[in-house]
């Protein structure tokens, strides 16, 4: 099957002219629930009755879900994109990123590349130079571009039992960890310890710093982030 997920923006024609074209069997469409910040209410109320508009006009050709979000919460926008990559494993999943706002296409380009999905963007056929009212951005499609992913291989489980571990405990050295972790590994040595900390620090996951002649380490954000999308 083909999914496809849709950061709901204002784009209505580009949203789903990848879907028309490529095939779609699911749509998913990203929508703000409400947002942190002080927002105008007709910005979040525009996006959900453009994302209205497409799921009309729509579902009678595929299933349309909505899947509501902090529109301007990065973390948020990341876990309920991981969590639709994760009830549709094993298809093909395709992330839609023509329209939306900044912060949710971000979050959805890094929930793609962890996990290995095709992200994409719609070039519009022509823009709307007076966007008012009830008119649209922009209108119809005219390409698809693919959009190059990092290139981030999903962490092994001992990795992730690493990262879990140390984010429960916060800052600790990897003596400690050496000692306290010995599950993680058939055959605990303390160099396996310092290979994967120093591994996953070099990976961005982990801070790592020397202190008092011992080697300290804590989980940072973007850790916390490969942890919402690898572990169980």
């Amino acid at each position: 099957m083909k999914i496809h997920i849709l950061v709901a923006g204002w784009d209505k024609e580009r949203a789903i002219w990848g879907c028309t074209r490529l095939g779609a069997d699911k749509v998913y469409l990203i929508v703000p629930e409400f947002t942190k910040e002080k927002t105008e209410p007709w910005i979040n109320e525009k996006t959900r009755g453009v994302a209205d508009g497409i799921k009309n006009r729509f579902s009678k050709y595929f299933p349309v879900e909505f899947v509501p979000v902090v529109y301007d919460d990065y973390m948020d926008c990341f876990k309920k994109t991981i969590k639709i990559i994760k009830k549709e494993s094993g298809n093909e999943i395709l992330v839609n990123i023509a329209s939306g706002s900044h912060i949710a296409t971000s979050a959805a380009i890094f929930a793609a590349s962890i996990t290995g999905c095709k992200a994409y963007y719609v070039q519009p056929e022509r823009y709307d130079d007076v966007f008012r009212q009830d008119r649209f951005i922009s209108y119809g499609g005219r390409n698809i571009v693919d959009i190059p992913l990092l290139p981030i291989a999903a962490v092994s489980e001992v990795e992730v039992g690493i990262l879990r571990f140390i984010g429960k405990r916060g800052q600790m050295s990897v003596t400690e960890l050496s000692k306290e972790a010995q599950g993680i590994f058939d055959v605990p040595t303390r160099s396996k310890f310092n290979y994967y900390v120093d591994k996953l620090g070099d990976m961005g996951f982990l801070d790592n710093e020397i202190s008092g002649g011992k080697l300290y380490t804590k989980i940072n954000g973007t850790g916390r982030l490969i942890l919402e999308a690898f572990a169980g």
